[in-house]
């Protein structure tokens, strides 16, 4: 009887997972490594891989990116304004906002959540262009000005 059970369930599941076994498989999604660059002026850590536009995934842990950027900011000194460390909900965050005018980028956030590190740069927007005031021009001379009417002279005979 075990024997018959066996030979059913094998059976059932070939036919469950026979056609993905026959299919050509699809090819696993490839991610690509951040380049050894730099990234609006900062550098990634190694093994840092992209997952977007300004958004990877940390090779190193949380601490160890953190000190990473933390070395990386002191070294160069750049000014910058370190958030310290908070958790809100299920994600640890690290943030640091640059104050010197002259970078690329304005924002650096280093984030933890179901044990993947994060981090993403949001580069500093774009200059807007100078606007020049519009020239004044003179007024249209199409219908004569009038006048106030004049109000009437007080009474000297009083």
């Amino acid at each position: 009887m075990p024997r018959r059970f066996l030979r059913i369930a094998l059976a059932a599941l070939a036919l469950t997972i026979g056609p993905a076994l026959t299919s050509p498989p699809s090819p696993a999604p490839r991610v690509a490594h951040a380049d050894r660059g730099l990234v609006h002026g900062l550098p990634l850590p190694p093994r840092t891989r992209s997952r977007g536009r300004d958004l990877f995934t940390s090779g190193r842990g949380f601490r160890a990116t953190v000190d990473f950027y933390t070395r990386h900011l002191s070294r160069r000194g750049l000014r910058h304004q370190a958030i310290p460390i908070y958790r809100y909900r299920s994600v640890t965050v690290a943030r640091f906002l640059s104050q010197s005018p002259g970078t690329e980028w304005s924002a650096l956030h280093v984030f933890q959540q179901d044990s993947r590190t994060s981090i993403f740069i949001l580069p500093r927007p774009a200059p807007a262009p100078a606007q020049q005031p519009p020239a004044q021009q003179p007024p249209a001379e199409s219908a004569p000005r009038q006048s106030a009417p004049e109000s009437p002279a007080p009474d000297e005979t009083l």
